[in-house]
């Protein structure tokens, strides 16, 4: 789902980049012969005066009339695109010529409304608005509280209570507030509802911060489609939960099914998020990236381009160059912070320790990726400090899994490096418990089984492959398959069924695998059901 952060973007794009007073010359739609798109005729010749947002809804006015744009699930937007098409070559939903400028929308649901009812709705309805600058925390708890009996995440959802919040937001503002889903609005407190708005608010601008500058949304996500928590570990339970039955993920250790137990000032440090955001800033910058490794656009063809494109690659203009003002203060920081791929940073200080083995002379090079001290600390500790680390370390390596360090120094296209290196001498050193930590830290990086993937891997990247699902209509809807990692236009030929091994149904046909998303003992388990639409499913059942 496109939620506020996203829709607001668009509106931001056309009302920069597509200039007011241009005339409308042609509208086509993919239901052109229907109601709907003979309904956007009207628009035709008008003028284009402004665009607006609200929450999930998009205004794009032409004079008395409206177009009212939902991005839905996928939705997306081109101005000016080479190529009338999206990545997967379907065709725009709406495409609307200006007199300049061409603006495509695909996989959007649109409406002709009046300009006047398009207006009075953003003015009343902005300060409940969670990505509005014009939000007010009052009266979006007066609203909220008005909900007696409703669950906070039916609340959360409501655009008519918070326009612009959708399923990630509601998830992650509801661990932030360590409220578990499932608590009705009348068992919180005053406090405890502008703490909920609170971290609402906070999450849907951390959002709308990262899609902007281009960075990682998920290294912010504790619960949302993770496989622990990103506080205790814990196990993540999956649910469909609300009238809606929307998606829900949260941490039954974390989030509180009693509000009465819940005091707002005792919620751990890690649970508030420009703690988290914070965290990233402290120290050294290497981890931040500066506005020349962001994407920047043309001025005079608006082309969007890489970072790392001098010149624009449409028109060849040169890249505007970036000005040396201060950057003003705001709530959150203006540097992106980077993907890990993306991590320019400069190499880590190695500590390096000699060691005396039965075969030779040991060096190992050991890494400390946390940035945490200072390399002179780490490269002089003090004498007694550093015998006593060299048992511990001597230990770790013994008693380290197998699994874990294979997967860190195999793993192909890691953006980490491995954090232990080794390179030995031939030579013949009595040791005693140095051959014993050597000769465990050998066994330990031979263990066969350890070296296999999870996942096959495609042969023509020696990556490991996705796991994807059959959306298409047809008797393979549900199933699952292996295919490329890389993104489209990268992508080779590789595909596998991953279905292979599921049991074969009463009716001969192969299974599918589901999980039990209701609440309960077995929620999260997997089992294999007849792939048969219901009303034709039989009654096969088998757990995984």
């Amino acid at each position: 789902m496109v939620e506020g952060p996203g829709c607001t973007l668009n509106g931001e794009k056309i009302g920069a980049r597509v200039q007011k007073g241009q005339k409308v010359l042609k509208v086509s739609t993919v239901t052109k012969n229907g109601p709907a798109g003979a309904s956007l005729e009207c628009i035709n010749g008008c003028t284009y005066t402004g665009v607006q947002t609200l929450g999930k809804e998009l205004f794009m006015y032409f004079g008395h009339r409206a177009l009212r744009l939902h991005f839905g699930m996928n939705g997306s937007m081109r101005i000016n695109p080479a190529e009338r098409r999206d990545g997967k070559g379907n065709p725009p939903t709406l495409l609307l010529q200006l007199t300049k400028d061409t603006i495509c929308f695909f996989d959007s649901t649109v409406e002709i409304r009046m300009s006047e009812d398009c207006e009075e709705k953003v003015r009343i309805m902005a300060s409940l608005d969670v990505c509005s600058p014009s939000f007010s925390a009052s009266r979006a708890v007066e609203v909220v509280c008005m909900q007696h009996g409703r669950m906070v995440c039916d609340v959360l959802l409501d655009q008519a209570v918070l326009p612009g919040v959708g399923n990630i937001i509601k998830n992650e503002a509801l661990f932030n507030s360590a409220l578990n889903p499932a608590v009705k609005v009348n068992q919180l407190t005053s406090e405890q509802v502008r703490h909920l708005v609170k971290m609402t608010r906070d999450f849907t601008l951390l959002f709308y911060q990262c899609r902007k500058r281009g960075s990682s949304l998920n290294q912010h996500c504790k619960v949302y489609k993770r496989p622990g928590c990103g506080q205790c570990s814990g196990a993540i339970t999956v649910c469909r939960l609300g009238n809606d039955g929307r998606m829900t993920y949260f941490c039954q250790r974390c989030q509180t099914e009693d509000p009465a137990e819940l005091d707002v000032s005792k919620i751990h440090g890690q649970n508030t998020l420009m703690g988290w955001v914070n965290q990233k800033n402290e120290g050294s910058s290497d981890h931040i990236a500066t506005k020349e490794e962001e994407e920047w656009t043309c001025e005079l063809c608006t082309l969007i381009n890489r970072p790392i494109s001098k010149s624009c690659e449409a028109c060849l203009s040169p890249r505007p160059k970036v000005s040396r003002d201060p950057v003003q203060q705001s709530l959150f920081p203006s540097a992106l912070i980077r993907y890990p791929c993306n991590s320019f940073s400069s190499p880590q200080p190695d500590l390096k320790m000699n060691r005396r083995a039965a075969f030779g002379n040991t060096t190992l090079v050991l890494t400390d990726l946390s940035q945490k001290k200072p390399a002179a600390q780490q490269r002089n500790p003090p004498a007694g400090k550093l015998a006593l680390q060299n048992t511990k370390r001597g230990a770790g390596i013994g008693t380290q899994p197998a699994g874990t360090q294979i997967s860190t120094q195999t793993s192909p296209g890691s953006p980490s490096q491995p954090s232990k290196r080794r390179k030995t001498e031939v030579g013949h050193l009595p040791g005693g418990a140095s051959q014993n930590n050597s000769q465990h830290s050998t066994s330990s990086t031979q263990g066969p089984a350890a070296s296999r993937p999870t996942t096959p891997c495609c042969p023509t990247h020696q990556q490991p492959s996705v796991l994807r699902v059959v959306n298409k209509a047809g008797e393979n809807k549900g199933r699952q398959f292996y295919t490329c990692a890389l993104p489209q236009g990268s992508q080779c030929n590789y595909f596998e069924w991953a279905d292979l091994h599921f049991p074969v149904c009463h009716h001969s046909k192969r299974t599918l695998m589901r999980t039990v998303l209701k609440l309960g003992p077995n929620n999260g388990r997997s089992f294999y059901t007849c792939s048969f639409k219901q009303g034709q499913q039989c009654d096969f059942f088998q757990w995984v």
